[in-house]
């Protein structure tokens, strides 16, 4: 007898079944691996069958969905079967846009359900928009904001091994630091290593050790302040010097010219110790390049994770160290050479996905005035320092502050710069002006702790006050012009952060008498 379709089906399907796991007990989520993928890379999620006994379930064919539609992310195998020594069965997830996604996987079998934990891909590969290299930690580790380090004595001589933690911190365009990422560094003065590894760690931050040392910085002439610098396929847009350095105030002696409307034109002054030597601030302002692999910025304007044609990009140069300041390279400044020709290219007018992005740091070096820096003569014709009060009395010069009547204070303030024109290195909070009295005068330091910003001068000033307590009932009445005061008050300047030396700078001698 001849079976009919109908049989064979029915056999078919019976045995289909019969061979088919049964459904299991529960679902459950197991792990995944790794626990932070990044856009483009394959994260694994693994989840069990349980059967009625409480024990792994092998064969059962487990099916893989996403819990809402997310674009650019893939889930393969949609199916999988579990295994037979654990019950598990796994799918891979991949985000292939540039944005960062989160998803939910759910896994089914019949009416049995388990969801994964929400999948977050962030970041992607390195970007020169993200790419920040700057010296010392001023709010903790990783932070940047020291500006400047006493490198000189007031003769100008070098005071070698000087020293600041600087910081790269490598990210994606999404903000997401790079762990692992290789970055190189050149400076145009001083020494910079690895004081740790020039890998960066799991935030994204690789860390160096700059040290003063020879080369000493290039000697430039003084320039002109713009606020439209070049910026074209040879110049990098950067200003001249950095805004923290005041730029936008600058004249050709600032000392002199206090509170008068800024010229733009670079300070100067000839040197009265070196015969024909002219100083300027950006005589001793230090170029130093941080370098990575990355992409160049884009504006993503449609928000797709991917530059599209009409999206403007940055164009980079090749890295250079800008010695003079000038935006562009020059003759004997030190390039990195990215595409192997032998010669420094500057943009290249096309957007490059991936090629080598860098940033650049500026630190300034600074000194201490040595006595012949200070007052206006023959020979110093540019002082950097000039007492503003009390105002100057008298030949020869004395700076004289009464005492009128009992208890009174004031403030005593004068300007100083180093032998450049530039502010004094200050690095710890307790610099400023204090102590240095003879007589019945206290002294207060007003302008002091680390400062954020080196302007061609700093503006010192520090309280003077009558030492006796207006709290006490026995305070005594001094005779009027007989108790006699001065002031001679030290004024300290941390070079550097890292076991920095304390340079003292004397303030002009303020004195008075007391009238009651």
């Amino acid at each position: 007898m001849r079976l009919g379709l109908a049989v064979y089906v029915a056999i078919a399907s019976g045995l289909l079944a019969a061979c088919q796991a049964p459904t299991p007990a529960t679902l459950e989520f197991v792990d995944q691996s790794p626990l932070q993928p990044r856009l483009g890379e394959i994260t694994t999620l693994r989840f069990r069958a349980i059967d009625t006994r409480g024990q792994p379930q092998a064969g059962v064919r487990i099916a893989f969905e996403v819990q809402a539609p997310v674009s650019g992310v893939e889930l393969n195998p949609p199916e999988a079967t579990t295994d037979v020594d654990n019950g598990i069965a796994s799918t891979q997830v991949v985000a292939k846009g540039g944005r960062v996604s989160s998803v939910v996987v759910v896994a089914r079998v019949d009416d049995k359900t388990a969801l994964s934990p929400a999948v977050t891909f962030a970041g992607s590969t390195s970007t020169s928009r993200q790419f920040t290299f700057q010296c010392g930690s001023v709010s903790g580790a990783g932070s940047g904001g020291v500006h400047a380090i006493g490198a000189y004595d007031e003769t100008r001589h070098l005071i070698a091994g000087v020293k600041v933690d600087c910081i790269a911190h490598v990210a994606d365009r999404n903000g997401d630091g790079i762990a692992g990422a290789q970055v190189s560094f050149l400076t145009e003065a001083g020494t910079i290593g690895p004081s740790a590894s020039s890998v960066t760690d799991v935030v994204g931050n690789a860390k160096v050790l700059y040290k003063t040392s020879l080369p000493l910085p290039d000697d430039v002439p003084p320039g002109t302040f713009t606020w439209t610098p070049l910026n074209d396929l040879t110049h990098t847009g950067e200003y001249l010097a950095p805004l923290w350095m005041h730029p936008f105030a600058w004249t050709e002696n600032p000392i002199a010219n206090y509170n008068l409307e800024p010229s733009l034109q670079e300070p100067r002054r000839p040197d009265p110790i070196r015969p024909g030597k002219e100083n300027n601030p950006r005589d001793n302002l230090v170029s130093m390049i941080a370098v990575t692999t990355g992409e160049e910025a884009f504006d993503d304007l449609n928000n797709n994770g991917v530059r599209d044609e009409v999206e403007p990009f940055v164009d980079l140069t090749e890295p250079f160290v800008d010695n003079n300041d000038n935006g562009t390279w020059d003759a004997k400044e030190r390039f990195v050479d990215a595409n192997g020709n032998g010669v420094w290219d500057g943009k290249n007018g096309r957007y490059d996905p991936i090629t080598l992005i860098w940033v650049q740091e500026r630190i300034l070096w600074t000194g201490w005035p040595h006595e012949l820096d200070r007052d206006v003569s023959a020979r110093n014709p540019r002082g950097v320092v000039r007492q503003l009060f009390p105002p100057a009395t008298g030949t020869p010069v004395r700076y004289i502050q009464n005492m009128p009547v009992k208890f009174y204070s004031f403030t005593a303030s004068f300007l100083l710069a180093d032998p450049w024109f530039n502010s004094l290195a200050r690095n710890e909070d307790g610099d400023g002006c204090e102590a240095g009295a003879v007589g019945p005068v206290t002294v207060t330091k007003l302008t002091g702790g680390m400062a954020f910003t080196y302007p061609a001068y700093t503006l010192m000033q520090y309280a003077i006050s009558d030492a006796r307590d207006p709290t006490s009932t026995s305070t005594p009445t001094y005779p009027a012009d007989q108790v006699r005061y001065s002031v001679s008050a030290p004024c300290v300047f941390t070079a550097s952060p890292v076991e920095g030396y304390k340079a003292v700078v004397q303030a002009p001698t303020v004195e008075g008498v007391f009238k009651e």
